[in-house]
């Protein structure tokens, strides 16, 4: 049985990383800091972790492609890469999205967004009034994925199905076959609308932004009255947004 003195003992530090994630984190940044592949021994020795520890974590990581093997040892993978760039993509979409956002607005006298996914939600990166006060503009703002015309237009372009599955878990039977149409629908018309389903009283038109490999990076939208919108005649205008912003971020 363990005493009280026992209890009260702090432990005795072994001179590595103590949580998993610590060692982890250890393990990535010795293989950051060095210009070549490092082998578990290397790296073992680098994290003063033991070697039994490092080979498993250094395993799990090449399966999630934080790491890749190469015949000296691991080296840095292409998950990490793609994380840094998302990183920087907000910047590099407000950058172009700009005089897009300013164009398209000028255009319709609208609420005009830009939009990245967040979890289950789209959030706002940026954001001009249009003629309805009650419409934030304001950048952080979030909204449901499942519902919206931002979400739809992200997610009909979406190459993760682990995202699409959890925004649509909360949907079954009918409603998840139709919300699998709908984004079918999407892909085809490039474009995704939202009829007073998320906010009543306001209709929102969206189309995707995608990168030059085709991978999507977010959605512009417009909203306003939907008694006073038409979204035949703001459909075409928002996907030429859409593609002019994709063609501002290859050419950038």
């Amino acid at each position: 049985m363990t005493s009280l003195a026992e209890w009260n003992t702090p432990p005795v530090p072994t001179g590595g990383p103590a949580s998993v994630l610590d060692r982890i984190i250890a393990i990535i940044d010795a293989v950051k800091e060095s210009d070549a592949s490092l082998t578990i021994t290397e790296l073992a020795e680098l994290t003063t972790l033991p070697k039994s520890t490092v080979s498993r974590l250094a395993a799990e990581l090449t399966a999630q492609r934080y790491l890749e093997r190469t015949d000296e040892g691991v080296r840095l993978g292409l998950r990490l890469f793609e994380l840094g760039s998302r990183a920087s993509m907000p910047r590099r979409l407000l950058t172009a999205a700009a005089p897009v956002i300013r164009s398209l607005r000028e255009m319709t006298g609208e609420r005009v967004g830009l939009w990245v996914q967040q979890g289950t939600d789209m959030m706002s990166i940026a954001a001009v009034g249009g003629r309805l006060p009650m419409l934030p503009t304001r950048a952080g703002m979030r909204s449901p994925a499942l519902t919206t015309a931002s979400g739809k237009a992200y997610l009909a372009f979406c190459a993760d199905q682990s995202v699409v599955n959890r925004v649509s878990a909360p949907l079954f039977d009918e409603a998840a076959d139709h919300f699998r149409d709908e984004l079918s629908h999407v892909r085809t018309a490039v474009v995704a609308t939202d009829m007073e389903v998320s906010y009543p009283g306001i209709l929102a038109v969206a189309s995707p932004v995608l990168s030059a490999d085709r991978v999507v990076l977010g959605a512009i939208s417009i909203a306003g009255p939907s008694g006073a919108m038409d979204p035949d005649h703001i459909a075409p205008l928002v996907r030429a947004a859409g593609k002019a912003l994709t063609r501002r971020l290859t050419a950038a």
